[in-house]
């Protein structure tokens, strides 16, 4: 009899998790996404902030951005470039200046040509020329390695070689500078000797805290725990208030578009190797920044959640790199590589390239994930692009 009662029990818990497994299967058919093979037809708010941050985010900073109305400071890339340039458009104008792909038949031809700086700056960028009202510094590399910045009525010279000294900058060392952030309490400027190495064997990069009436400002390397030590001691605390706050409640800073701090520990929070942070600083992709993005039931999790170190998911959908080669009718071994381009609310871009059946490439494809209508069941457009790979630097 008892013999018969274990056995009763083991094949009810046999049947239970059966069940379990069938209910998850089936919960895993119900996320199929919806495949469009196509870029999409109509413009939205995350398409839109995706071509801004395609178009101009990735290779210049966003300053400011009111009332649908975004400034942009040009990247300088070479010591050539001696002074800060500023430009703007408006979201319509943004707007319109995509539209050609919204029905385009060879995308990636168009966006190649909405991409070439010559049709930016005639089309879409417009100079500025006055800074005053959105208080932008005017910043100016003079001879020997002297900063002119001007911020409304006041003025200041920065003697580079003299204020960085202890890094051995010389008067005659090729300076490459940069504006990271700008807003009401400060701007962040930054500085990059590619002749002298830091301790860590990179090139020097220093960045200058600096309040916008040029009355106080503060220096620092610019890797994390050059910035963890100025946090630590307090030095940092009157420019703490300036940067963008994220998070429901808005207890984490994102400076320099890529990293947070925690308001009340005043620490940077880890990003765990293979998490990939957004571009909001809002959410966290779980295993995104891997090599390979691997297949099946993504998590995605509010900073939240991730820096609380709980499993509370925002977002799970179902990644399924067959299926998405059925539809485009590759034939394939397999997905060779996949890749995150982009990662902001409500949009993800990926970039999958298969293996062919035996040898060389079966195909390759973006997959435009848009999460604003429906999160668990997403709709995925389908449809090459051409980008290979979009990182952000800062």
């Amino acid at each position: 009899m008892k013999k018969l009662l274990s056995l009763t029990l083991i094949f009810l818990l046999i049947f239970l998790l059966l069940g379990c497994e069938l209910n998850n299967m089936a919960n895993l058919k119900s996320l199929k996404a919806n495949y469009v093979s196509s870029f999409p037809k109509e413009s939205s708010p995350a398409l839109t902030e995706f071509m801004k941050d395609y178009l101009t985010g990735y290779s210049d900073i966003q300053v400011f951005g009111e009332n649908s109305n975004f400034i942009f400071v040009s990247r300088n890339v070479s010591s050539n470039e001696k002074e800060i340039e500023y430009y703007q458009y408006t979201r319509g104008k943004l707007e319109k200046y995509y539209e050609p792909l919204l029905n385009a038949k060879k995308p990636d031809a168009i966006l190649n040509d909405l991409e070439q700086n010559i049709n930016l700056d005639k089309f879409l960028r417009e100079s500025i020329n006055d800074m005053g009202p959105y208080n932008l510094p005017s910043i100016k590399m003079e001879n020997s390695n002297q900063l002119k910045i001007e911020l409304g009525a006041v003025e200041k010279t920065l003697n580079l070689p003299k204020l960085l000294s202890e890094y051995s900058v010389k008067e005659k060392d090729e300076i490459i500078f940069n504006i990271l952030e700008n807003n009401d309490n400060h701007f962040v400027l930054k500085v990059i000797d590619k002749s002298i190495q830091n301790s860590k064997g990179w090139d020097l990069e220093v960045v200058f805290f600096i309040k916008n009436d040029l009355t106080d400002m503060v220096i620092s390397e610019s890797y994390d725990e050059a910035i963890q030590e100025k946090l630590d001691d307090g030095t940092l605390d009157d420019y703490l208030n300036g940067f963008e706050k994220v998070g429901n409640k808005g207890k984490y800073l994102l400076i320099f578009g890529s990293r947070l701090i925690d308001t009340k520990t005043k620490k940077i929070v880890e990003i765990r190797e293979g998490d990939y942070l957004s571009n909001d600083g809002q959410y966290v992709y779980i295993g995104g920044a891997k090599d390979n993005l691997e297949d099946g039931t993504q998590k995605i999790q509010t900073i939240e959640n991730y820096a609380a170190g709980n499993d509370k998911n925002q977002i799970e959908y179902n990644l399924d790199y067959e299926e998405i080669a059925k539809e485009l009718d590759f034939t394939t071994s397999g997905i060779g590589s996949a890749t995150i381009n982009y990662f902001n609310e409500n949009y993800l871009v990926l970039r999958l390239d298969y293996n062919g059946k035996f040898v060389g490439t079966a195909g390759v494809t973006n997959v435009m994930i848009d999460f604003q209508e429906d999160k668990e069941n997403p709709t995925f457009y389908l449809v090459d692009l051409d980008i290979s790979s979009i990182s952000q630097i800062r």
